[in-house]
């Protein structure tokens, strides 16, 4: 019964392992993700002031809508990007809470694995 019980502690291990180790894999990836928007977004805003630069002084009425087109374009791309690198934060945030949840579990479950490795052994030596 006890071994049987041990077998069942040593498969959540792992699967906690493996839990642990794909949602690591996520993190790494929204963290690419993350940087990738944020350089996206400097990027964008760089180009967004220099498109406002061109807007000094007098243009032809035609280039200057054109212009302010351009212009609420970049505003609205930065506003979604803005929007997808919070969204990617939450979601690092959230993994870490996970992360942490689970790194205390798999600790309980090797604490229990250990009593239980202890009764089975002190159980034996009874026996002989």
């Amino acid at each position: 019964m006890l071994e049987e019980l041990l077998a069942l502690k040593r498969r959540r291990e792992g699967r906690l392992r493996r839990q642990i180790a794909a949602g690591n894999q996520r993190y790494q990836r929204l963290i690419n993700c993350r940087q990738a928007l944020e350089q996206e977004r400097a990027e964008r805003q760089k180009a967004w002031r220099q498109l406002g630069e061109e807007g000094r002084g007098k243009l032809a009425k035609e280039r200057l809508h054109n212009l302010q087109r351009q212009l609420e374009a970049y505003f609205q791309r930065d506003k979604a990007l803005e929007s997808e690198i919070m969204q990617t934060e939450a979601e690092c945030q959230q993994w870490l809470q996970e992360k942490q949840r689970l790194q205390q579990l798999f600790q309980q479950n090797r604490i229990d694995q250990e009593k239980l490795r202890y009764v089975l052994d002190e159980g034996l030596d009874a026996h002989s």
